[in-house]
This record gives structure tokens, C-alpha cells and sequence, in this order.
């Protein structure tokens, strides 16, 4: 005798299967390596060197790879053969740090800079917030580029710390020390040589004077937008 659709649906455990669907889905999103697209950038500003450009578009690209390639690493390691000391696992995931901060903020870095009508409007929020936090907004410029000329081979950073409650400048070093704890970047300048600094006869100076006169304040409206959200959620 044939069973009708509602008792043999009846006759299911279906709690029991949708749980295991469900720890399974888990189970298959946890174990896929995260992954970063290569994204394309109108570097249009006439005061970076076209080979400069294209030899920082590559080396970018290089980081995607090398990113996604870890990652993928991530996926197989031996999780239980690791210590403080050395392990695949410990290699892998300080390569992992190194090589994310190296892709996003050389994306950040390509997406506010190189605009060639470059131009911060007293009432735009960037200005307002920044003109709050250090008192002026040149004296936000002026601790900006301090921040610049003390940077090694690294990044001058504007962010909006979390602990903080306020907007500040700092540096990273190399792509993955001295990282601020609690920091969302806004502004992102690359002082490593091969961003443009060559371009001006290793003069940092200049080369930061030129990244100011091309800051794309859209972009940085966006983030300052995004960032007075977060502030107001915590």
C-alpha cells in the first residue's frame, strides 16, 4: 500500500535533519580559505610617475596572490602540531596578518589617492571632524605629515580609534608592526619607496606634500560616514 506525502513527511525526524544540514553548512564554511579579488584602480593623478604606477599595481597583485595562496595553506595545516616556537601553523597565520594588512591597505591607500581635482570643503564632515580633533584642520595636516616623515618602510595611517572615541594619526611599520589596536583607517598613505617617494628623488617630504594635493575626499566623506556609525553604536 503506497504511502501518501503527508505521512511519509510525517514519519521524518525533520529537527534532526535540518540540525545536521545546518552543522554541516557550518562545518563547510569554516573550512573554506578566505579569499581576496584583485581590484582595479583609476591611478589618474599626473604626480606619480606612470612606471611607478604600474610597478605598484603589480606588486598589489603579488600580495592578492600570495594572500590567497596562505590561505588555501590554512585550510590543510596540522592544527595539532604547533607551538610558540615554530610550526607550519604559526608561520602561516603570521603570514596570513602580514600579507591581508599588505592587500587592504594598499586598496585603501589606491582608492584615496590620485585624484586629480583634489579639494576638502570646510562644511564636508572629513574636514569638520578632523578640524574638531586636532583643533585646526592644518594642524591636522601638520601632525599628518609628521606622522609621514616618521614612518620607515611602512604606512602613514589618519583612523578613528575605538578606545579612543576620537580621530587620530599614526604609522604602521612594514605591513604588520605597530599596528594600532582599535583603529579603522581612513586616510592610508604607502611610504614605502616604491610607492611614489622615488618619483621625487627619495624626498619624503615632497612625495607627501603631493599625496595631500591628491586625496580623494570623496572616498575619505564615505569612510568618516561609516566611522561616526560605528561611534555611535559603541
Amino acid at each position: 500500500m503506497k504511502k501518501s506525502i503527508e505521512e511519509l513527511v510525517g514519519s521524518l525526524d525533520v529537527k534532526s535533519i535540518v540540525a545536521t544540514s545546518v552543522r554541516d553548512a557550518k562545518s563547510d564554511l569554516l573550512g573554506e580559505a578566505f579569499i581576496a579579488d584583485p581590484k582595479q584602480y583609476k591611478q589618474v593623478s599626473e604626480l606619480t610617475s606612470e612606471r611607478t604606477k604600474k610597478l605598484h599595481t603589480e606588486l598589489y597583485k603579488q600580495y592578492v596572490e600570495t594572500f590567497n595562496r596562505v590561505s588555501a595553506e590554512l585550510d590543510g595545516v596540522n592544527k595539532e602540531e604547533t607551538n610558540s616556537r615554530h610550526s607550519t601553523f604559526r608561520s602561516l597565520k603570521l603570514d596570513e596578518t602580514y600579507n591581508l594588512n599588505a592587500v587592504y591597505l594598499h586598496e585603501a591607500y589606491f582608492a584615496n589617492a590620485f585624484d586629480p581635482h583634489s579639494e576638502c570643503y570646510v562644511d564636508s564632515l572629513p574636514y569638520m571632524k578632523l578640524s574638531s580633533a586636532f583643533g585646526t584642520f592644518d594642524k591636522w595636516q601638520e601632525d599628518f605629515i609628521a606622522c609621514a616623515m616618521s614612518a620607515g618602510n611602512g604606512w602613514a595611517v589618519c583612523g578613528y580609534n575605538t578606545f579612543l572615541k576620537s580621530y587620530i594619526n599614526t604609522m604602521v611599520s612594514d605591513m604588520s608592526q605597530d599596528v594600532m589596536i582599535g583603529l579603522i583607517p581612513l586616510i592610508v598613505l604607502d611610504m614605502y619607496e616604491h610607492a611614489n617617494i622615488m618619483d621625487y628623488s627619495a624626498d619624503k617630504k615632497s612625495a607627501t606634500i603631493a599625496f595631500m594635493r591628491s586625496i580623494n575626499w570623496n572616498v575619505i566623506e564615505e569612510r568618516v560616514s561609516k566611522a561616526e556609525k560605528i561611534a555611535k553604536l559603541l
